[in-house]
């Protein structure tokens, strides 16, 4: 069974780490394996090349499977920042026909 690898514009990060620890556990992959799966199947350009830069000087595959999970997750799924959430919840745009009422400030 062929793992697809990560991409960004079309991949949420955490839904794709869950798969791929489905595919340890389909597969029989012990843990002192899933590192060297992990680096196969993410892919050069995406996730690897976020390792490398983010765990510089050491190399992805020195880290262990716990880091190469939660640094890109870090990295692409950051945690929100509360005062954006907030400026994005009070924006309103008001569409032609809506009532005024909708639009009163936060």
């Amino acid at each position: 069974m062929k793992r697809e690898v990560f991409d960004e514009t079309n991949n949420d990060w955490n839904a794709y780490k869950e798969q791929v620890e489905q595919y340890f556990i389909t597969n029989g992959i012990k843990e002192e394996k899933q590192v060297a799966v992990m680096l196969s199947i993410i892919g050069k350009q995406n996730v690897w090349a976020i390792l490398q830069s983010l765990s510089a000087p050491a190399r992805p595959s020195d880290l262990s499977f716990k880091t190469i999970v939660e640094t890109p997750q870090k990295h692409l799924s950051p945690k929100p920042l509360l005062i954006a959430e907030r400026f994005l919840f009070c924006k309103k745009n008001q569409l032609e026909g809506d009532q005024i009422h909708k639009y009163l400030p936060c």
